[in-house]
């Protein structure tokens, strides 16, 4: 019987575990979506306006400051000779102003027009939640985020190259294969899950099953990272005639591996349904 105090210190080793993983989970998706392209061309366009807006209105501010002194002499008689000599100064310093704030418009204009005819690159996927730490499927996990992360990048230079064709075969060959890797490591989280209330002389079963579906995750890993070595391959090509054939061959060997995967482990597959599984004599 465990004490009442490993019960509470249990308990709130649980409780932060479950309070950390949404807090860096958030951290995370929050520093991804900063680094995305995507977001900083958006932020760009959105700086670039502002500062085009911003200058068009103080060149017409001051523009129509040194209109007023220059055509209003009475705002300066009362002064005299120095009157006319501030009429001057006000009306060439406001003129000059007028002129560098439309010049700088007019450039910042030309800068949000370039950024707008600038093609969106494609969005970055969500960082995914990883299994639990101790599961066989987390390790994969992470190295299919990392690599979902990568191919990202690739494929988003190679859309820029003029590519944007193949790359947008590979990223949705790419997305299948992830799909079916991640439903792979759900059905090895639920068979590890069954294990600690399986029987003990079907636990060996299972505990084949997991190393089994480790070793599959593996395999598609595997695939998926020759995706990504493709792209840098085609990355490093970009303008080569091979690059067209390089990114082919990787995204037609993967849309087999992602196939492979569906009919391995579809809804009558082998892993489809641990508890199932563990039911057998």
């Amino acid at each position: 019987m465990k004490s009442r105090k490993q019960e509470l210190t249990q308990l709130g080793e649980a409780a932060l575990e479950q309070l950390r993983g949404p807090l860096f989970s958030e951290v995370r998706r929050k520093f991804a979506n900063w680094r995305d392209p995507r977001a900083r061309l958006l932020r760009q366009r959105k700086r670039a306006k502002r500062t085009a807006v911003g200058s068009a209105a103080s060149a017409g501010v001051f523009g129509a400051g040194a209109a007023a002194s220059a055509t209003l002499p009475g705002m300066w008689a009362a002064l005299g000779d120095m009157g006319w000599f501030l009429q001057d100064v006000s009306t060439l310093g406001l003129g000059g102003i007028a002129v560098v704030s439309g010049v700088g418009a007019v450039n910042v204009g030309l800068k949000y027009r370039r950024l707008m005819k600038t093609p969106l690159p494609e969005p970055q996927p969500e960082p995914a939640a990883l299994p639990s730490q101790g599961s066989a499927a987390r390790e994969p996990m992470q190295r299919l985020r990392d690599a979902e992360q990568s191919l990202h990048r690739a494929l988003a230079q190679l859309t820029s190259a003029g590519a944007g064709s193949a790359a947008a075969d590979a990223r949705g060959t790419a997305d299948s294969a992830a799909a079916e890797l991640r439903r792979v490591a759900e059905r090895l989280v639920a068979v590890e899950a069954a294990i600690p209330h399986a029987p003990e002389a079907q636990k060996p079963a299972l505990r084949a099953d997991v190393q089994r579906l480790r070793e599959e995750l593996d395999e598609g890993l595997d695939g998926y990272g020759g995706l990504v070595a493709a792209a840098g391959r085609a990355v490093a090509a970009s303008g080569a005639s091979e690059q067209k054939y390089l990114m082919q061959d990787a995204t037609d060997r993967l849309a087999g591996l992602a196939a492979g995967l569906r009919e391995l482990f579809g809804p009558d597959g082998p892993g489809a349904d641990p508890q199932r599984r563990s039911d057998r004599p």
